[in-house]
């Protein structure tokens, strides 16, 4: 069984249809590419699959679950996390709260022990603070724990919220232009580093993306949409040579 089935997805707002009866499937431990113009209905596929929008019609699985409907936090409990287009840290908290707070969801301890700070909550917060440096080690951030993490460099940054969305433990990693503002030598660093969490974590992951280098270098298979509509999809080659997918980039005449 596939670990995400989307079927038949539309979403209208008000008479302005974002996404037209789109389909996917991904399978455990796969990189696919979401890709099109800008305004194709990529992000909105994305808000919709992570419970900011209810979509207008279609249903989605994962791991064998219906999720249409549900709030965010059960989507993210689910098992699924994101990254954004903009930055979008806790900036005025610091690099390991980040951590702590995405993690708050799995706590090893309740309210009450909060309260009166019993035995358990003090075991729990420092379970919370080894697994926070844990995780801030693996991307080179550990150095930055109490840091604010609005003051970290640009690329401390983007590896900081994909540190954060591992912390809620995902099962799906959905990744929305996380080459945005990266430099040729700074996206082949990334492309290695989503191979590396994808085998590292044992994620499957769903990039939307518009550095053709990144897409075209890291995933298995891509999917195109054009005006809510998907328009190709197949392996890497394939839809680098569609004339469909030159026209939506270039225009007719390309």
């Amino acid at each position: 069984m596939a670990l995400l089935t989307i079927s038949h997805l539309t979403q209208f707002f008000g008479g302005l249809r974002a996404i037209s009866d789109f389909n996917i499937e991904l399978e455990h431990g796969e990189i696919v590419g979401l890709i099109g113009p800008n305004g194709a209905g990529k992000t909105t596929v994305f808000n919709v699959l992570t419970g900011i929008y209810v979509p207008t019609k279609g249903t989605i699985v994962f791991d064998g679950q219906n999720i249409v409907g549900k709030k965010t936090h059960q989507i993210t409990q689910a098992g699924i996390a994101r990254t954004f287009q903009t930055i979008r840290l806790f900036s005025k908290s610091s690099v390991i709260d980040n951590i702590k707070i995405a993690y708050h969801s799995r706590i090893p301890y309740g309210d009450a022990d909060a309260f009166l700070h019993t035995h358990k909550y003090w075991q729990g917060e420092q379970f919370l603070d080894d697994y926070a440096i844990d995780l801030l080690r693996l991307f080179h951030l550990e150095q930055h724990a109490d840091d604010i993490s609005g003051s970290l460099p640009y690329g401390a940054q983007r590896r900081l919220e994909i540190a954060r969305a591992l912390a809620t433990k995902p099962k799906l990693l959905i990744l929305d232009e996380p080459a945005a503002g990266m430099n040729p030598a700074e996206a082949d660093e990334l492309m290695e580093t989503i191979r590396w969490l994808r085998d590292k974590f044992d994620l499957t992951i769903l990039l939307v993306e518009h550095q053709m280098r990144v897409v075209m270098g890291v995933c298995e298979r891509i999917k195109v949409m054009d005006f809510g509509e998907t328009i190709c999809e197949g392996l890497p080659e394939h839809v680098r040579n569609d004339p469909r997918v030159c026209e939506a980039y270039l225009g007719k005449g390309a």
